[in-house]
């Protein structure tokens, strides 16, 4: 199809809601089935002890076989649970018996919820995905869980699934696809909290943060339990120091060798955020520190403001004229395009890019100006051959105004620098994949110390005697663009765009998996995936 308009074609749909699942007050569940009687009452309700669960359209059923269902339109289920007993209860929607051969992308989904005290406003309901799962041949996969139903209320769940119009795809497998499902409710249990996930693993927080981040961990100084920060989602809880128990093997690369990753921090949305760290022999709690590059330039042009970024606005060698365009995420820097390419190979192909979650990384562009970054001659503009010098300098150096000591934060100050793939809520949507490198504010976080030469560490966990590249922009003249780094003496050092340094993706494992892990963290006994 050469045209957008060429797209508008007719598709099937049939959506059965069928008999559900309904939970008791002591969170045991049966299964039931509708009695279809002489009166609608009978047809549209389901009950069992204190839960009773009825179609808010009279109508188990929902059909689209006349084909006239377009690109663009959406179709709506609502189900309304009942709760009339005196103790709180917890479900999950699953998709059941489903049958789904569009295209990944085609058919899109939101849960929706409101309860007869909210009256008619409706809130987002958490869900597992955003796209209906395909499936080939009948499945029954998660829609969403741990949806509370307190104790005397009625809740109403409206599920709206949409046929999406994909400028960018061509979507003629489309025409002959098939979509079939049934919507269950299962019993569901209360979603534990981070804090609860980790308790189960024996990890303790530490309710005292560090205050002096100007000076390097040379020790274990989470033995006693994870620092916090607070981050873009919630809380985050960090090791600092030498973290002898930050340990995990995560997938197989290409060469069929285990990688071994450092837990960088937990999430404030329970993802895991993990740094590579090198390979080992398949099955073997042994391996070899290393990079999956070990000489990178982050872009070969290095005479414009816009260098700096991950991504940037116009082309190669194209001289941007403001901030605004410097900042546009619109061209790949060279070393996106090879950790792209190494994330396809290592983690796409080989099976395991499902594991992997899509969060936020912060490639920090503010520009906070003379005032917060103390740095005589700082314009603050952002573009051009304009001196300018950003955001992770100010809270590296601790030498303005506005930041009087050292002090790393896990929030991102611009929306635009919010590199994710598709989560365009949470940030840009600009990656191709979900993966990016360690922050300047995560390097001192983790114990590197202020910005500088002189405060050397080779004790703290990311020392890896050899420089590399950080996602943080330091500053820009008119004669070099740099980007932080961990150098080869461990401190948080700089480097220019146009000059090689190793590479050490990082990436974040999903939620789902936290209290799936097994082993204890150190390296004899490493965390793993148990799935």
């Amino acid at each position: 199809m050469t045209e957008k308009n060429d797209k508008k074609k007719v598709i099937s749909l049939i959506v059965l809601c069928v008999s559900l699942v309904a939970l008791t007050t002591s969170l045991t569940y049966a299964y039931f089935v509708s009695q279809v009687g002489a009166n609608e009452q009978e047809k549209i309700t389901i009950r069992s002890g204190d839960l009773a669960l009825t179609f808010r359209d009279i109508d188990e059923t929902v059909e689209n076989i006349e084909g006239t269902w377009s690109l663009g339109d959406s179709i709506e289920k609502e189900l309304v649970i009942e709760n009339t007993g005196t103790r709180d209860a917890y479900a999950k929607i699953s998709w059941d018996n489903l049958i789904n051969t569009y295209l990944t992308e085609s058919l899109t989904y939101t849960l929706e919820e409101k309860n007869d005290e909210s009256g008619a406003v409706w809130k987002q309901a958490e869900t597992v995905s955003t796209n209906v799962p395909r499936s080939e041949s009948a499945s029954t996969q998660l829609l969403a869980d741990h949806l509370l139903i307190p104790a005397g209320h009625t809740y109403t769940y409206r599920v709206k699934i949409t046929f999406e119009d994909l400028p960018d795809i061509d979507q003629t497998p489309d025409l002959n696809a098939k979509f079939i499902t049934k919507f269950t409710l299962n019993e569901g249990i209360k979603k534990l909290t981070t804090e609860d996930k980790l308790a189960n693993l024996n990890i303790k927080i530490n309710p005292n943060n560090p205050t002096d981040f100007a000076n390097p961990a040379t020790t274990d100084e989470t033995k006693n339990g994870l620092f916090s920060l607070e981050d873009d989602y919630g809380t985050s809880y960090y090791y600092r120091g030498t973290a002898p128990n930050n340990y995990i093997k995560f997938g197989q690369d290409a060469n069929g060798q285990d990688m071994w990753w450092r837990i960088i921090r937990f999430n404030g949305n329970g993802t895991v955020r993990i740094q590579y760290d090198g390979v080992g022999i398949s099955g073997d709690n042994t391996y070899t520190r290393g990079f999956v590059l070990s000489a990178q330039t982050w872009n070969t042009s290095k005479n414009d403001a816009k260098y700096v970024g991950w991504m940037y606005g116009g082309a190669n060698g194209s001289a941007s004229t403001s901030r605004e365009q410097a900042q546009r995420n619109e061209t790949d820097s060279e070393i996106k395009i090879k950790v792209d390419e190494w994330y396809k190979e290592n983690i796409v192909d080989t099976g395991y890019g499902n594991y992997v979650a899509d969060v936020i990384f912060c490639n920090d562009r503010s520009t906070p100006g003379e005032i917060g970054t103390g740095f005589i001659g700082d314009t603050g503009l952002g573009y051009g051959n304009n001196i300018t010098v950003y955001g992770a300098y100010a809270r590296s150096v601790g030498q303005s105004v506005t930041y009087d000591k050292v002090q790393p934060q896990f929030t991102c100050p611009q929306e635009n620098d919010k590199f994710t793939v598709e989560k365009t809520s949470e940030g840009n949507g600009n990656l191709m994949y979900p993966v990016g490198l360690i922050t300047a504010d995560e390097i001192v976080a983790a114990g590197s110390g202020k910005h500088g030469p002189n405060m050397g560490n080779s004790k703290y966990y990311l020392y890896k005697e050899s420089i590399y590249w950080s996602f943080s922009p330091d500053r820009f003249g008119e004669s070099f663009a740099v980007l932080f780094d961990v150098s080869s003496g461990g401190y948080l050092g700089n480097r220019n765009v146009h000059n090689s340094s190793a590479v050490a993706p990082v990436i974040n494992l999903k939620a789902e998996y936290l209290d799936k892990l097994q082993g204890d963290g150190t390296i004899d006994n490493p965390y793993y995936l148990q799935v």
